[in-house]
């Protein structure tokens, strides 16, 4: 299982792109997490975790210094994850385009 490991420092923000299938696990501090498909924000504590089924994006903001570790939750079809991904390129780079303020916040792709 493949994961990943952040280290946040306080107010930093974490763009995560194609989250699906995946667990965010807050290790150390406090998280402010906003998907798209999710009724409200979710916090983080410290041990906690959240799976973010269905969210095509999420934002990742530590409201103070933090350890975040995302891992897949699940395995997909690799044919059906390339195509997915190069779809989901095309769609943020068209979206980036129309929205110039986004283009400036780093962005991680989840595989």
């Amino acid at each position: 299982m493949n994961t990943t490991r952040y280290t946040l420092a306080r107010r930093e923000l974490l763009a995560l792109e194609h989250p699906e299938g995946f667990v965010v696990e807050c290790v150390e501090g406090e998280l402010w997490i906003t998907a798209d498909g999710v009724a409200g924000d979710i916090v983080l504590h410290a041990g906690e975790r959240m799976c973010l089924a269905g969210s095509p994006k999420a934002v990742v903001s530590a409201l103070r210094p933090a350890i975040v570790v995302a891992q897949a939750c699940r395995s997909g079809a690799p044919i059906r994850s390339l195509v997915g991904a190069g779809v989901a390129l095309l769609a943020e780079r068209i979206r980036r385009w129309r929205h110039a303020p986004l283009a400036s916040y780093p962005v991680i792709r989840l595989r």
